[in-house]
């Protein structure tokens, strides 16, 4: 290889690089400043279902949906803090593949811009943290969007498969593939039905885990119990087409994430359709669908069956949009009949704008989630640190729902011995008659009957064993 070819591959390497430090660089400073967000329920529900599987044990509780990915990417960690060390080298590996897809598709200077959004996306920053399946889907749709840029069907394929491992819908995305030029169609015929392995798979794991057939799943699905109990402790609306459009357009997009900068958004996304740049309309294309193919299934899923919304299902979606908002200040900059300084000054303007947006979502998101869930999530890990030692709990346990998979992690014998429950459960009679301790956190989501029933457990003779000023772990007086 040449000088001159050493020289340019190393500055097409150079900005992948860079992104993905700064990926690390502020995920690092996040999780500093959160340190205890990395035990999210999902994530240790993950780690409890790989150890009973792996066990050959019938799984004790059932919080949230069994995912493979997410049990593939994190289960043979065994703990969550690993678990979290993956989760940044995802997002860094999200941050290198969105600077290259911007890059082919508008330039450098518009891959900077998208970069940068991208490290200071608060949505990002949560998922990092959390060590969330929609992260991995997300850089897997990525991964997608990269490889049919180049015409790599296959590749293309196998990013779809696991993207659907993670989040059954991604499956739409093989829309995308029997139009890939310059590709044999027995190859895009191969592309499009690879993906397809995410169903049995997915169906396998639901029936190990629930000691079930394959068969029985097939024709009697169903949802975990303590998943449907967290629905309704939650509150969580079940919406439909409109309401789910509503959420992504309104409360989102328009809501927070681009709250002062929609304009941007659309600007870039009609360039795109009007008048895309000379010779990039091939390589701009699947920026574009590969995403949206994904947030129209969770639409007509939404359309056919009214389902539990958030919107980090439309994360990849909100990537693009960055992507597009960052292509509109350029083009803006670049066609203003001004000196350049003043036009300098007016992208300087456009950026600043792009960064309060994201600068006040995470704020919102600090208020509403990450603070709350830290000073809680503290508090629960001190608590059931203590309930797992018979000395400090000789008996029956209650945690609120929401802490009930890092209790179940922390102390597995203790459910399989029916001594560890849900205080939902319990306030319904459900398991656990007798608690010797039981965890009350005010703040947490519960259903009114388990709060009533935790305030008269605790006047009648209960000690603190653990507190803060967020909530206490509460022993028997006799016990």
């Amino acid at each position: 290889m040449t000088d001159l070819a050493h020289d340019t591959a190393a500055r097409r390497l150079a900005g992948p690089l860079l992104a993905a430090l700064a990926v690390v660089g502020q995920s690092v400073l996040l999780a500093r400043t959160y340190p205890a967000a990395y035990l999210d329920a999902d994530l240790l529900s993950y780690l409890a279902y790989w150890r009973d599987l792996r066990a050959g044990t019938p799984v004790a509780f059932g919080y949230t949906v069994p995912k493979l990915l997410p049990m593939l990417l994190f289960g043979p960690l065994a703990s969550p803090r690993l678990a979290l060390v993956v989760s940044i080298g995802i997002a860094a590996t999200g941050g290198a593949l969105l600077y290259g897809i911007a890059r082919r598709s508008f330039g450098t200077t518009v891959a900077v811009l998208a970069s940068l959004l991208y490290v200071l996306d608060p949505m990002r920053g949560v998922l990092t943290l959390r060590s969330s399946v929609d992260l991995a889907v997300g850089v897997a749709v990525l991964g997608a969007v990269a490889a049919l840029q180049r015409r790599a069907v296959l590749t293309a394929s196998l990013m779809i498969l696991v993207a659907a491992l993670g989040k059954p819908p991604a499956l739409a995305c093989i829309a995308a593939l029997p139009f890939v030029p310059g590709t044999t169609l027995r190859r895009r015929a191969v592309a499009c039905l690879v993906p397809l392995l995410a169903l049995p798979a997915t169906m396998a794991l639901a029936a190990l885990l629930a000691g079930r057939s394959l068969a029985s799943v097939l024709l009697s699905p169903s949802l975990p119990n303590q998943h449907e109990l967290f629905v309704r402790v939650a509150q969580a609306k079940v919406l439909g087409f409109a309401d789910t459009l509503r959420l992504l357009l309104g409360e989102w997009f328009g809501g927070t994430l681009f709250a002062h900068t929609w304009p941007l958004v659309v600007l870039g996304v009609a360039l795109y359709l009007v008048r895309p740049p000379e010779g990039a309309d091939e390589a701009r294309r699947p920026l574009i669908v590969v995403p949206l193919l994904l947030a129209c299934a969770y639409l007509a899923l939404a359309m056919l069956q009214p389902m539990i919304v958030f919107t980090r299902f439309f994360w990849p979606l909100a990537l693009v949009l960055s992507v597009f908002a960052g292509y509109a200040v350029v083009w803006l900059t670049r066609r203003l009949p001004v000196a350049p300084p003043l036009r300098a000054a007016f992208a300087v303007a456009l950026v600043a704008a792009l960064l309060g947006d994201r600068l006040a979502d995470q704020r919102w998101r600090e208020r509403i989630m990450l603070r709350p869930f830290e000073d809680n999530a503290q508090l629960a890990d001190d608590a059931v640190e203590a309930i797992a030692h018979d000395a400090a709990c000789n008996g029956a346990a209650v945690v609120p729902l929401a802490y009930l998979p890092l209790a179940a992690w922390r102390a597995p014998d203790k459910l399989r011995r029916g001594e560890l429950c849900a205080i939902e459960d319990w306030a319904e009679g459900r398991g656990c008659a007798a608690p010797r301790c039981v965890l009350v956190i005010p703040d947490a989501p519960t259903t009114e009957r388990a709060r009533q029933a935790m305030a008269e457990l605790v006047a009648d003779g209960f000690v603190v064993e653990v507190g803060s000023e967020t909530g206490a772990l509460v022993r028997s007086g006799n016990g």
